[in-house]
């Protein structure tokens, strides 16, 4: 997982609230809880976190466009594939994958990405080919797009998979 970066036009450092206002009741307590929702600034900022994002619009827009149109048979895939990127998301940006270390979360990640642009490929060129429809050509057209971002995750999630496994072979050939 990538370090968080300083993008996004943010210095490091804590955000302070504003005060409350005269003559207003204090929200102070209910906005800091709410906060605890929201993934950090500096992971939406990273570049994992930046895919994800990109993943889960990508997919809710499609799932948009599948519903309006004439090829709304398609419309399971990019809804499933909009709720696992939300999911992964909040998993990041909450390091739920340091809480679960029982599950191998490179591997899941990998293999949701694999899945994900093979399917969206595969309905895109079926939607752009078969429905004639502006719905359709819109949901195949933002279905090539999620391809493409979904494989860009996908090779660097195995870049570095490879690089930690490269990194592991030279440990133990060094003791041997």
């Amino acid at each position: 997982i990538d370090p968080p970066s300083q993008g996004c036009g943010e210095t490091a450092g804590p955000e302070e609230a504003p005060g409350p206002r005269p003559g207003l009741p204090s929200t102070r307590r209910s906005s800091r809880g709410q906060r605890g929702l929201l993934p950090a600034r500096a992971f939406l900022c990273s570049r994992k976190g930046c895919l994800l994002l990109a993943e889960s619009g990508l997919s809710f827009i499609a799932f948009v466009s599948y519903v309006a149109s004439l090829a709304s048979t398609f419309f399971t895939a990019p809804l499933l594939e909009f709720l696992l990127a939300l999911f992964f998301l909040f998993a990041d940006a909450m390091q739920l994958n340091d809480k679960w270390q029982g599950l191998c979360w490179p591997m899941m990640d990998f293999l949701r990405c694999v899945t994900a642009a093979l399917i969206y490929f595969a309905i895109s060129i079926t939607t752009v080919t078969k429905y004639s429809d502006g719905a359709s050509r819109a949901a195949g057209v933002f279905g090539f797009f999620a391809t493409i971002v979904f494989a860009i995750d996908f090779y660097l999630i195995f870049n570095e998979v490879a690089k930690f496994l490269k990194q592991g072979d030279s440990t133990d050939d060094t003791q041997a």
